[in-house]
Order: structure tokens, then sequence, then C-alpha cells
């Protein structure tokens, strides 16, 4: 940072003030006599000059503090100009600078001097820069550029108006559900878009998080992070203590594509209950510790009334076992994203321990395979419509059976003879009253009426223009209604669901 100039604050004078700033480069001969002009006096009182100088706008309060203290230098890094420290951590500050060719305002993160010669540090330090800067995600803050000023690296990036994830829950404690569960979205969004990059984050915590005035949440500082099959060091990293704590835990080798995963269902679990998944602590070997993994108490128990859907969510992406995780953040995306349209349509349903389990037994399932084992009976005169459904649910698995004529498929489920086919003929059947109208409806009702067919899955599909069946349809937890446009996800959300809810193991 430079040895302090001899001159003690006692005798820094305005004068002499101005002349430190000029010698710096921060202010002009000009700038400083157009401050001593608005005071009235070179006589003044240094606490006016400094008053004064602030007031032009072209000096800020953190330079004059610096240039105070007798720093010589650390005020510019190539074009930028430093205005103010946003942010200091072990290896690094982060500033808030200006280009003063462009005026562009960017945050500008600075390698500490006393890592200068550190080559380990060092390479760290671009190794970040080397795979970020690769990155162009809105979830993700960009690095446009690494350079050395005397002999200090740093980087330039964006910067963000707002505060970092941590400040705002430690203000907030519990935030509100579409709140925590936006900001995940945002995050796991981010890390999908890397990891289909082969890169991974490696530090994920609330101080790494960024959130915008207008509430966009972005990553930061993937100072640890690594290009599949590189390795990052972590055993000599303190910052990478967590990550190593976890993987020594679980028994996988280091930088398993999947802590990043665990991490973030803990960012999530600190949201939705306002308290840490894990107690927090500076001693290595409590970080550690096994324990510190394993004894996770239940989101539950800090509050009951957490929806079901975000529950499994933080209980997958934070299982100790590894294989029971979702095992890419483009898995976990697709769970965060229905648990956001669910709570978007009001389904606040409370944790049951016994449809966890199910839920659990059906995610292991193999991707794409979410129906193997369920039949689902689409009635549909819309030729177009039936090739569309019919495609997309044998995609992810299901037998699908199309009829046309809502009766005559009724009739084919009474007439089952289900010992002897060895199951329901069909485990879910959507009634599309798109083109069929009134008598879709009514066939609706009647199979939730009758015996052989009121236990069984059903789900009402209506278009803009047949609102008003919705008041006239029989409905019940397994019964269902979409309105048309259909929205495949909330197709195949709404029949998983329902099929569980009486069908615990496929035939």
């Amino acid at each position: 940072m430079g040895l302090p100039l001899t001159v003690s604050m006692e005798d820094l004078s305005p004068e002499k003030l101005g002349q430190r700033l000029y010698n710096v480069g921060l202010l002009e001969p000009r700038d400083i006599d157009e401050i001593f002009s608005n005071v009235g006096s070179r006589e003044c009182s240094l606490a006016d000059f400094v008053t004064a100088a602030i007031r032009t706008g072209k000096i800020t309060n953190w330079q004059i503090e610096r240039c105070k203290g007798g720093h010589k230098v650390g005020y510019h890094y190539g074009p930028y100009k430093v205005l103010y420290l946003v942010g200091a951590g072990t290896f690094a500050r982060v500033y808030r600078a200006e280009n003063i060719e462009t005026g562009e305002v960017k945050a500008v993160k600075v390698l500490r001097s006393r890592y200068t010669n550190d080559v380990a540090t060092t390479e760290q330090f671009l190794r970040e820069a080397k795979m970020v800067i690769t990155l162009r995600h809105k979830n993700i803050v960009p690095i446009y550029e690494v350079e050395k000023e005397r002999g200090r690296l740093y980087m330039v990036m964006d910067f963000v108006e707002g505060q970092n994830l941590r400040d705002y829950v430690r203000v907030h404690k519990k935030l509100k559900l579409d709140v925590a569960v936006n900001i995940a979205h945002d995050l796991c969004s981010g890390l999908d878009y890397a990891f289909k990059r082969g890169v991974a984050h490696r530090d994920l915590k609330l101080s790494n998080v960024l959130l915008s005035s207008s509430g966009l949440a972005t990553l930061v500082d993937f100072g640890l992070a690594t290009i599949e099959g590189e390795d990052a060091g972590d055993g000599a990293n303190p910052r990478a203590i967590d990550y190593a704590g976890l993987e020594r835990a679980t028994g996988v080798r280091r930088n398993d594509k999947r802590s990043d995963i665990f991490f973030l269902g803990g960012m999530i679990y600190h949201m939705v209950a306002g308290v840490p998944a894990m107690f927090e602590t500076k001693e290595r070997m409590q970080r550690l510790s096994v324990g510190r993994f394993r004894d996770i108490p239940l989101i539950t128990v800090h509050d009951p009334d957490i929806p079901h859907r975000i529950v499994t969510l933080v209980h997958r992406a934070m299982a100790l076992n590894p294989s029971d995780r979702f095992q890419t953040p483009g898995e976990m995306l697709d769970a965060i994203s229905a648990a956001r349209d669910a709570i978007q349509s009001g389904d606040l349903e409370k944790y049951d321990a016994a449809k966890a389990e199910i839920d659990i037994v059906a995610a292991k399932k193999k991707p794409g395979q979410e129906g193997k084992g369920y039949t689902v009976m689409l009635i549909e005169t819309n030729q177009k419509l039936q090739n569309n459904l019919r495609a997309k649910l044998k995609a992810v698995g299901y037998r699908v059976l199309v009829f046309t004529n809502p009766r005559r498929a009724i009739e084919r489920i009474m007439n089952h003879d289900e010992d002897f086919e060895g199951g329901p003929l069909a485990h879910c059947v959507l009634f599309g009253c798109g083109e069929i109208g009134q008598e879709s409806l009514e066939a609706f009702n009647f199979f939730g009426s009758e015996d052989e067919t009121k236990d069984i899955p059903a789900v009402l599909l209506t278009d803009i223009e047949q609102t008003h069946f919705i008041s006239k349809g029989e409905f019940a937890e397994h019964r269902a209604h979409i309105e048309m446009p259909i929205k495949l996800r909330e197709l195949r959300q709404s029949i998983i669901r329902i099929i569980r809810k009486k069908f615990a193991n496929p035939v």
C-alpha cells in the first residue's frame, strides 16, 4: 500500500492535503483551486476543505481518508480509478472503480499485496479469471480482464448495485418463500450454465451471492473454481475447508461435482429456516468434523409449516450420500422450478415423511423414466394434440393409451380384469374437453362417482373458453384440473403427484 508520508495529522493543512491529492493523480491544480474558491479562502480549515472537495463530485471520502493516512498508491489500476472499498476478504479486496477513459463503473478485485510473491495464491487468482472470463450468464458476475498494476494482480468485473446475500439474510432473518425460491432458481441457473461448460464453483456461501436492487441474484467469487479434471489444491486453501470436510465425510474424490449442490441446498435451508443448516465456526477441525455434515436437523425443526416441496428439495440436495443428491445442477433446477410453480399456484402442502420416501424412490429413477411402470389414458379427438402428448409422455417413461370417445374409454376401464391382466388398465386418465366439450366434463364427473373408477387419478383438460367447467367439475386430491394450452411441466407434475397418492409402486 506504500509507506505513509512523514507529515502528521496535526500538521496536515488543506494545502498539503491538496498536494497529496495531486501527487497520487486524483485531482488537477485547477480542481484544487476550484475547491478553495468554493470555500472562499485558502486559509480555511481542513474540515471545510474536505467538505468542499467531496461536494465537487471529483473526489470521494474514501480517497480523501486514504490520502490523509499518507498512502501513495492503490488509487489506480490500469485505466480504473478507485472510488470506494466495497468488500475485503482474506485474499483480495474489491473496489468500486471508474474507467477514466469511458466513465464506466466497474468492480475491481485486487489481490492483497502480501500474496504478490505467493505463487500458489497468484496461480489460483489467475485460474479464477481464466475460467470465469469465458462465462456469460445473467446469474454470474462476468470478469472482463485480468491485469497487473505495480506487480499487483487485479481483475475487472461488473459492479452490482445492491448487497450480498449474507447481509440480506442477516437483516431479514427468514426470507419469504417466493423470494427464497426465486433466489435459489437464479443461483442454480448460473451453476447449471457453468457446469455445462465444465466449471464448478467450489466456494458457495451466502456472502458469494450478490442481490441487485431489482432482486436478481448473481454468483461471484469462483475463487476455488475448477475446470473438470483440474485440481485446485483444496487441502491447502483455508477457503476450501467446508468442501474438503464434506468430501472427506462422504468418501468421494476431491472436487466432486455434487459438492456445489450440497452447499446450494444449505443456502436454501438458511434462507427458508432463518438459521444455518450447519453450525458455523472458524475452528478448522470442527469444520472438518463428519458430525457437522451428518447431524443436520430436518428443516421442519425450525418451522413445521415449510411446504413439503421445499423440505424434500433441501433434504435431497443435502443428502450425505452423494448418490442420493441431485446429480447435476440442471436436475436440481428442474426441482426448484417445480417448487416455484407450486408456491405460485398456492400449493403449500405440509411436509409428509411417508410421501417423501415415495418421492425419493421416484427421484432415483433414471432421467426420462419418471413414468416407468405407469399407464396414462388420454381421451382426446384433436389428433395433433394426441400425437404431441403421446410423444411427450412416452419420452418420460409412460405407457400411453388414446381414446376419442369418453364413454368407450370408461367402459374399457370398467371391463378390465385387473387380477388377470396384472394391474389397472390406466393409472391416470386425461379427459380432454377442447373439442369434446360437455360430454367430456360429464364423463369426468361420472368417472369420479362410480365405485370401480372413483379412486383412479384423473385430470380434466379445458381450454380458455371453458372456464365455466371448473365450477361444475367434481375434483378431489387425486382429481385435478389443467387449463390449455398445456404446459408440459405442469401436466407432468400433476400426473405424477396424483398417481403417487394412489399408487406408491408402479406395476
